[in-house]
């Protein structure tokens, strides 16, 4: 994960290129336990990182940091930006004071149209002010818009795929993302 972590800041470059996306194919390929190591590993080098659970239909950042507080989360303020504070919905991390933590909350019937929204945009300007860097573990790709819809937000895309599980077939579908400029400085992980 240091390995990941000076690569990835390398080709981010700037100062103010702080948006990390991290997806798959499909489920089980381990894009979860990439972003979540990753925003550990930059918490470590003392920089204050948040990491989202954006896979909305499917959060799996509970069960990571164990905790049961699906209800509670970015879908809450998506729904209603005017009435929620979106700083009550984070929550500090056990592993070390330099992360916090923006479950999906519960799942809305509506998901790609909740992503959608300028409300999306509204949390991720409001985080680059106050953190160094944004971890988003979003949805498999392969399976639903909803990630190609969030890359609109992020400076650099995680591409995970796993040994003995991704099929060869899909190393199609990111070479066409990348060829049509789907997801920002796209980079791949053999997990």
């Amino acid at each position: 994960f240091r390995n990941l972590r000076t690569n990835l800041l390398f080709m981010m470059g700037e100062p103010d290129k702080k948006v990390i996306l991290v997806t798959s194919t499909t489920s089980g390929e381990g894009k979860t336990f990439i972003a979540s190591n990753l925003a550990v590993s930059l918490a470590l080098l003392g920089k204050k990182v948040i990491l989202l659970g954006l896979d909305i239909r499917k959060p799996g950042l509970n069960k990571v940091f164990h905790t049961s507080h699906k209800e509670k989360g970015i879908t809450q303020y998506l729904s209603a930006p005017q009435s929620v504070d979106l700083h009550s919905l984070i929550q500090p991390s056990q592993v070390t004071s330099n992360l916090s933590l923006l479950f999906g909350g519960a799942v809305p019937p509506n998901p790609t149209e909740l992503l959608a929204r300028p409300a999306l945009e509204e949390v991720l300007n409001t985080l680059r002010q106050e953190y160094d860097y944004i971890v988003m573990d979003t949805a498999p790709i392969g399976m639903v818009t909803d990630t190609q819809i969030i890359a609109r937000v992020a400076d650099a895309s995680i591409y995970v795929c796993r040994a003995d599980y991704t099929h060869k077939n899909d190393y199609r579908l990111i070479n066409e993302l990348q060829e049509r400029k789907r997801l920002p400085h796209l980079c791949t992980v053999i997990n």
